[in-house]
This record gives C-alpha cells, sequence and structure tokens, in this order.
C-alpha cells in the first residue's frame, strides 16, 4: 500500500511539472506574440513613436520652379525705429530686372537630365532711409555693389536673393539688410551684408562680418 502512495506522488509530481513547463512556455510564447504584434502594429502609431526623417532636399525642377516665381514678385520690407530724437524709417524693394543678362554654365546643371545652360536674370534692391521727414539715402542696389564681397565665380554668375531684415544696432545707429549672393539653381555662394547708417551712409559687408549685434 505504501508502495502504491508513493507511486502515485511521483506521478503527480511529474504531471504538476509539465503543466508548470506548459503555462511557462505558453507565458513565453504570449510575449513573444505581443512583441511581434507592437512590431507589426498600426503604422501611424510605429511612425509616431519613431523619430521624424529630416525633410526631404528639394529637386532641381523644384528649386528651379521657386526661381521661376520670384521673376514676378516684388518683396518689401519696412520698418520703423525710433532712436533717441529720430524717427526712422527704411524701406526695401527686391525686385527681378528682367534682363536675361546672366548665362549659367552648364557645368552646374545638376538636374540628371543632361548638362544644359541656364539663362536668368539680375534682381535688385531700392532701399530707402526717411530720417524725420528727411530722405537721406535714395538708392538701387545690384550685384555690382557687393563686388569687393564676392570671388569672381560669384561676381560672373551670382544673383542677390531675396534680402531679409537685419535688425538696428542702436550703440552704433546702424540698420543691416541682410542678402545671400549666390549661383542660382546651387548651392554655391556667400552671405553679404548692406549696413546703413542713421544719417544715410551706407556699407558693403562679406561674409566675415560681425553682425550679432543687431536687433530685429
Amino acid at each position: 500500500m505504501i508502495k502504491i502512495l508513493l507511486y502515485l506522488g511521483i506521478v503527480l509530481f511529474i504531471l504538476s511539472g509539465c503543466d508548470e513547463h506548459h503555462a511557462t512556455k505558453n507565458s513565453s510564447n504570449t510575449a513573444n506574440d505581443s512583441v511581434q504584434k507592437q512590431k507589426a502594429g498600426d503604422p501611424k502609431k510605429i511612425a509616431k513613436d519613431q523619430p521624424e526623417d529630416d525633410d526631404p532636399e528639394p529637386t532641381y525642377d523644384e528649386v528651379k520652379a521657386d526661381l521661376l516665381g520670384t521673376y514676378n514678385k516684388v518683396e518689401n520690407i519696412e520698418k520703423t525705429v525710433v532712436d533717441g530724437k529720430d524717427t526712422l524709417l527704411l524701406h526695401c524693394k527686391y525686385y527681378c530686372l528682367h534682363d536675361s543678362s546672366l548665362i549659367i554654365p552648364a557645368n552646374y546643371d545638376w538636374s540628371g537630365k543632361g548638362k544644359k545652360e541656364f539663362i536668368t536674370h539680375n534682381f535688385a534692391s531700392q532701399i530707402v532711409l526717411i530720417k524725420n521727414k528727411d530722405t537721406l539715402l535714395n538708392k538701387t542696389f545690384k550685384k555690382v555693389d557687393f563686388k569687393n564681397a564676392l570671388y569672381a565665380q560669384l561676381q560672373k554668375y551670382a544673383i542677390m536673393f531675396s534680402p531679409d531684415y537685419g535688425g538696428y544696432n542702436k550703440t552704433k545707429g546702424e540698420f543691416a539688410i541682410d542678402y545671400s549672393v549666390s549661383i542660382p539653381l546651387t548651392d554655391v555662394g556667400v552671405p553679404a551684408y548692406i549696413v546703413i547708417d542713421k544719417n544715410g551712409k551706407y556699407k558693403v559687408l562679406d561674409e566675415y562680418a560681425k553682425m550679432d549685434d543687431y536687433k530685429k
């Protein structure tokens, strides 16, 4: 009788171990299934959880379309600054000259559709500075005015791209207008600056100028 009870105890112990192993295996399978479902889950959720990629670089055709779209646009910057007893009004009008005078060599063509020359136009900026009610500056700036800030390649083929207001330095009493002078449809170019003081005097600065003191 004792032998029989001992035998039954051993059988029950073995069966209990099998059940535990089976439960552990099922638990492991469930966890694996959960991971697999997470990997193959809702694409929107996955995209949300993952870091966003940088914006894709524009294509040659997109860059060209942007440039062509500027030919008939006129951009204006107008800023008023009160400096002591003086009220200063700066106005900058940027526009295309429609002169067809720039022929960009074929070696700058990165369209992948064969190397071709590209004919485009120069641009200009008319800058007016009024101090109180007196006009102290009324000048049209063209690429030639940036000559000393440009190397030979840019003097030949670059254009003045759309200006940005750089700010006003109250210590110096100067406005700054920022430009990129670059070869169209490429990233070949340099920053350059037109600085106008409150008495109407101006200067053109190259890419190495320190412009941190101008506040927008």
